[in-house]
């Protein structure tokens, strides 16, 4: 399941978290930071590092207290892990799953450690497989928010994949992501990478994918990144806009070269309007065994409408924030992004 992030991803998966035949893995690639997608055959024991230790930014965000809402772990007095040790897994995806994540890694982690070399996409089916066995799933279905433009190297790591692409009109998200500390840095990052003449969504210079990239993030938040600079940093609402309208070229592009049998498309405005239709549209995709009414009827109850926020911006703002979006806006099909169109 791949988006931009901001756009009902989250919301769909905890919907399929309900299903009693389908395993929802949420936000594995995204905890694993800039090495989530990186390397070719790995052991299983450097697997297990990978998932119990904490990528630099991923330990920056959680030190400084920019904890987001995906985050699952609850540190207390009862809890075995904090900021600066929590393991990646547990941060969204074991928690999601079970109410004994920590006792579910216990678990996993032994049998990983003893697996040989593989590649890096049969290690993590594995831990995929594994998991769904080990709650009784038939599927697994894995969400990561920002996955988009990763389309093209999950598509080669799992050539038998298919994908659910859900998106949100772009100003929504854009207001949306401007709140999140993640895409917050995400935003500066690209802006940053724009300014020197490197293209930020090419997939030798995404997060997770290049060899380089953890360098750059052990350099930044290592010796220059400063939580207090940054909490006073302005990001102007377009360059949200332009950040997403970016993901969308890119990704888009990816999704139209695969198979249309391989690709659905969900619009979030029309999932919170026909819940029922749309998550039927969702399960024949997944396989027309997974067809439960009773599931639907459930998770349709989860659905809760919403308003537009982005009628509510000042006209100025919006024209700029419209113009950011505007190529994204029209590959998607939302129109000309003009104050009108909702």
């Amino acid at each position: 399941m791949v988006g931009t992030g901001r756009c009902g991803s989250t919301m769909l998966s905890n919907i399929v978290r309900r299903h009693p035949d389908m395993l929802s893995v949420s936000e594995f690639f995204t905890s694993l930071g800039s090495r989530a997608l990186f390397g070719r055959r790995l052991t299983g024991e450097a697997v297990f590092r990978r998932l119990d230790t904490l990528s630099v930014e991923g330990r920056a965000l959680l030190e400084n207290g920019f904890q987001v809402d995906e985050f699952l772990y609850r540190f207390g007095p009862g809890s075995r892990y904090r900021r600066h040790n929590v393991p990646p897994i547990m941060g969204s995806t074991l928690p999601h799953i079970t109410e004994d994540a920590e006792g579910t890694w216990d678990e996993l982690a032994p049998v990983l450690r003893h697996r040989g070399k593989e590649t890096l996409a049969d290690q993590y089916r594995f831990v995929f497989d594994w998991l769904a066995h080990r709650f009784g799933k038939s599927v697994w279905i894995e969400r990561s928010g920002a996955s988009l433009p990763f389309v093209a190297t999950l598509a080669r790591m799992f050539p038998d994949a298919r994908f659910v692409h859900i998106h949100r009109d772009g100003r929504d998200t854009a207001m949306s992501m401007r709140q999140h500390h993640f895409f917050r840095w995400r935003v500066l990052a690209a802006e940053r990478m724009r300014r020197l003449g490197i293209d930020p969504f090419h997939e030798r210079n995404l997060p997770g994918t290049s060899p380089w990239v953890p360098l750059l993030s052990l350099i930044w938040f290592k010796l220059i990144f400063r939580a207090d600079r940054y909490r006073r940093e302005v990001i102007e609402l377009a360059s949200f806009g332009r950040f997403w309208s970016d993901m969308i070229e890119r990704g888009a592009g990816y999704l139209s070269a695969l198979p249309r049998e391989r690709v659905l498309t969900m619009r979030y405005e029309s999932v919170l309007a026909c819940p029922h239709e749309e998550l039927a549209r969702f399960v024949r995709f997944v396989g027309r065994e997974f067809e439960d009414p009773v599931w639907i009827d459930s998770a349709a109850a989860l659905v809760r409408p919403q308003d537009a926020r982005w009628p509510a911006l000042d006209p100025e703002e919006h024209r700029a924030l419209a113009d950011a979006c505007q190529p994204g806006q029209s590959i998607l099909g939302y129109g000309s992004g003009a104050r009108e169109s909702a």
